[in-house]
Order: structure tokens, then C-alpha cells, then sequence
């Protein structure tokens, strides 16, 4: 596997992904030739790892499954930005395909190396009881990490998790333990998707035993309630749905993440990165430390009102799911004028406006990955109990939710298929533009028609445009393996719908 060992580097290795920038070191990068012999080298290559998370949670990681779906429309003469994913037409040689599997696999090898590292220093016997403490949830740390990037690469590479089909179907290769080679033949190939989330699952009880950090919003490092988060995720992934209404639940019940109901201070949350509501937020220093953008939704290099360009615009069926006075309509999207690439009157998505702090002159349209917010915990209770027949318990949740973000809402009674509805809605309202679009048709066996648009005049059009059309479990739902992987590797299986070219 000779691309994935490339990038099994036991560093503090991060990478970034915008312009397909790879292999971004910190200073105080580990050498691969030194040991981890003390609690310093441990934390050094912990907070190696942090730093380079804001890649993989923000710009295309997020925005390519979502241009995937019916959530967008490319505006005319978009200059065929992300146009392979708009359009159905990726192969296995695109970019963004490559840098996703060679990058996350990266953060495993360090997650590995980490793992490795701290086992060795524990099993010493030299440390006192504080540091005994402080490695054990680093090591938690590495094990949640590892859990996270194999379930991201799940999500791009796999079908949906079924219970009773997950063995039947291609997973992603596992590797647990950092050991590069240039021998191809000890590579590893591609086990089921059931032994793939048994190791995410593993992973996570791991991490659920030895990080013992109490949650806090905002938190920049993983924490107790972080592994929660990930496991009610991962659970409504796998149809688990006791499990997920009991993490979800937990988070909720927990009481220190409160729903945002002010306006003002929503709004104000989104762009100076302060939402209270969030669980896990990857740290971005200032401007010299930043993570990918979202610039393709507004795209306005002067800063000057009415020079906004964007490339892709709302599709109108989801402007039309809110209520005008919903606090989410009013800090997400905006009206204006636009003469940039096309002339005339649109709605923008701006929830991405760029935190001040992260720029100096004009905004660079990055903010701090909200990894985690407690209203996902709502909405996977939601969907969780409405698939265990409590349809009272899911109305609860969808309501509660609800109530804090449009002002005089009143409660409603959801059952049977018009709580489906509701759900699988509120999902689109709440987490618009947060990546999660695709994962849920896939979950829900779904397909999906793109509506005309705001304005057509203004929309590419065409069958693979506005008039795209996708069938429930599409092939192409899932990306492809990259060729250069394909390639290296002769263990390596495609998947379905794709050439190795």
C-alpha cells in the first residue's frame, strides 16, 4: 500500500486541503527517528494532531458531499468549480477523492504511532500517578482519533451501514499498528464494512474508558462528551438506534450545552466561532493558522457590498423549509444583488462569513469547524426514538428544538410517516451546509431530484445540473479509491461505478 504508507509518517503531520496543499508540519514537529521516552513527547505529538484536524473538518471534506446532493445549484459560468461532484462525473484520478484518503490515513498513522508511544511509556512503570493520568488520556485521545478518521473515510468510501448486509460489503483497510513497508504484497486489502465500524466501535469504547475530560463548550480537545457525540453519530450510522438515543440523551440530559434561542446571539456565535451550543470546536489560532474555506457561497475578494460572486446558491425547496422568522433563515442566509459571474437577484448561504479574528484586511471565508452541536444530540434522539416506535419521545426532541429556534413556535403533535417528514427535514434546516446531506440519503436509501432553482435564469440547467436526477443507493453515492492507490496497491479492490483511471 504504497500511497498509504507515504503517508504513515509518525509525525505531528497535518495537511491541508485547498488547492490540494498537502503535508502542512508544525515547528515543533516529533522526528520519526526519535522515541516518545516522556509525557513532553507525548502532549508535543497530541497537540501535533489538534493542530491539523481543522483541515479535515472544514472546506471540501464539508462542502463536496453536500454540492453532491439537491442542497445547491451552480449558478451559469460557475467556472466548473466542484463541477465533477456536481455533475456525477468524478473518477478515481480526482483530487479531492485523493487527498481525503492519503490525508486521513495520515492521521491514522499518527493516531497509531500515538497509541504505540503511549502503551510503551505506560507499560514502563516509570510514571507517577499524575502523569499515569495525563498519558492515559492521550492515549484515549489517539483511539478517538483513529475512530473518527476511520469513520470519515466509512462515509466517503462505503455503502450505507445495514446490520444484516455490512458483511457483505467493502469496507476500508484497517491499519492498526505503524508499520511502513515498501513490500506491496504485505499491504492490506479491503475488509467488510462490519469489521470496519467493529474497529470504530472498539476504538471509541477505548476512548470512552480513558478520557475522562468533562465536556465544556467550545472545547478545542476532545473530551468525555465528545466520545459521546461520536458514538450517538456513529450509532444512527449503524441503525443502532437504543444506542444512539442513549448518547444523544446523555449529551442533552446533561445540561451544559444549551440551545441557542437569542438571535443576536446566534448570529454573533456563527461568526465570531462562540456558539455556546457546541461541543467541539477545532481551535484556529489567528491568520496564520487557519483551515480550509467556504468561499465558493459568496466569494467576494473586495469586501465591498454587491460585489459578492458566488459559485453555488441555495437550492429554492430548502429556503422554503424555514420560517421567515427563524433565527437559523436570518443568521444563514442573506438576499442580494449580484452582477458576478451572473447578474440578478439571489439568496446566499453566509454561514460561513468568515471569523474576523482569522483575517486581517478583507474576510478569507474560514471559521472554526463546530465538529459537534448539541441540536444534532436533538435530532438524532429525534430520528432514534421515531425508528423504536416512540413517536411521543421523537416529537419531544424535534419540538424542543424547534422552540429554540423560531420564536412562537407551537408544540405539534408528529406520528407515523409525517414525523419522518419532519425529521429528515429538520435535519436539513439545522444542519445545512455542515456535510451531512449525502450520509443521510444513503442512510435512509433515498434518491433525489434537483428543483428548478431560485431564479432558473440564473442556474446551470440540464440533466446533470438542475435537472439532475439520482436514484436511492446510487453507486456513485460512494467515491472512488484513487488511482494512484488502485495503482500501488494489488490488494486494493474498487468500488462499483468506477474505472481505476
Amino acid at each position: 500500500m504504497k500511497n498509504i504508507k507515504t503517508f504513515l509518517i509518525a509525525a505531528a503531520a497535518v495537511f491541508a486541503i485547498s488547492s490540494c496543499n498537502l503535508d502542512k508540519f508544525p515547528d515543533n514537529a516529533i522526528n520519526t527517528e526519535d522515541a516518545m521516552e516522556s509525557v513532553a513527547d507525548c502532549e508535543a505529538f497530541r497537540n501535533g494532531l489538534y493542530s491539523g484536524m481543522k483541515y479535515c473538518f472544514t472546506g471540501g471534506f464539508v462542502y463536496n458531499t453536500d454540492i453532491q446532493t439537491d442542497l445547491y445549484h451552480a449558478v451559469k459560468n460557475f467556472g466548473n468549480f466542484s463541477g465533477s461532484w456536481y455533475t456525477y462525473t468524478v473518477t478515481a484520478s480526482e483530487s479531492m477523492a485523493s487527498s481525503a484518503w492519503f490525508g486521513l490515513y495520515g492521521y491514522i498513522a499518527n493516531a497509531n504511532f500515538l497509541i504505540e508511544g503511549t502503551k510503551k511509556l505506560l507499560a514502563a512503570g516509570t510514571l507517577n500517578e499524575e502523569d499515569t493520568a495525563l498519558v492515559q488520556q492521550y492515549y484515549g485521545e489517539a483511539c478517538y482519533i483513529r475512530a473518527h478518521m476511520y469513520y470519515l473515510l466509512a462515509n466517503y468510501y462505503c455503502v450505507d451501514y445495514d446490520p444484516d448486509t455490512a458483511e457483505d460489503f467493502m469496507g476500508v483497510p484497517v491499519v492498526l499498528k505503524y508499520e511502513p513497508t515498501g513490500d506491496s504484497s504485505k499491504y492490506p486489502s479491503r475488509p467488510n464494512l462490519q469489521e470496519t465500524y467493529d474497529q470504530i466501535v472498539a476504538d471509541l469504547a477505548e476512548a470512552e474508558t480513558y478520557v475522562l475530560t468533562a465536556g465544556t463548550p467550545n472545547s478545542a480537545y476532545v473530551t468525555a462528551d465528545v466520545v459521546a457525540a461520536l458514538q450517538a453519530r456513529v450509532a444512527l450510522t449503524m441503525h443502532d438506534y437504543d444506542t444512539a438515543l442513549l448518547k444523544a440523551k446523555s449529551i442533552i440530559d446533561g445540561g451544559k450545552y444549551r440551545l441557542v434561542s437569542d438571535p443576536q446571539a446566534f448570529a454573533s456565535g456563527w461568526l465570531n466561532d462562540t456558539l455556546t451550543e457546541t461541543i467541539w470546536q477545532v481551535a484556529m489560532t489567528g491568520p496564520d493558522d487557519l483551515g480550509n474555506a467556504y468561499s465558493y457561497f459568496i466569494y467576494n475578494t473586495s469586501g465591498k457590498a454587491g460585489e459578492d460572486s458566488p459559485r453555488f446558491v441555495p437550492e429554492d425547496w430548502v429556503l422554503d423549509l424555514y420560517a421567515k422568522n427563524d433565527i437559523r433563515y436570518q443568521a444563514w442566509f442573506s438576499n442580494r444583488d449580484i452582477t458576478t459571474p451572473v447578474v440578478g437577484n439571489l439568496t446566499l448561504l453566509v454561514k460561513y462569513p468568515g471569523n474576523p479574528k482569522l483575517y486581517s484586511a478583507v474576510t478569507n471565508y474560514v471559521n472554526m469547524p463546530k465538529v459537534f452541536r448539541v441540536s444534532e444530540m436533538y435530532l438524532i434522539a429525534a430520528e432514534a426514538a421515531a425508528n423504536r416506535g416512540e413517536d411521543i419521545v421523537a416529537s419531544k426532541y424535534l419540538n424542543d428544538l424547534k422552540v429554540a429556534r423560531i420564536p412562537d413556535w407551537e408544540r405539534r403533535d408528529y406520528t407515523g410517516d409525517n414525523l419522518t417528514v419532519a425529521i429528515r427535514n429538520e435535519r436539513v434546516i439545522e444542519l445545512y451546509g455542515e456535510g451531512h446531506r449525502l450520509y443521510d440519503i444513503k442512510r435512509w436509501h433515498i434518491g433525489f431530484q434537483r428543483s428548478a432553482g431560485q431564479n432558473p435564469e440564473l442556474v446551470m440547467s440540464g440533466e446533470n445540473y438542475s435537472g439532475l436526477k439520482r436514484e436511492a443507493d446510487d453507486p456513485l453515492f460512494v467515491w472512488p479509491i484513487p488511482t494512484s492507490e488502485m495503482q500501488a496497491n494489488p490488494q486494493m479492490q474498487q468500488n462499483p461505478g468506477y474505472t481505476n483511471e
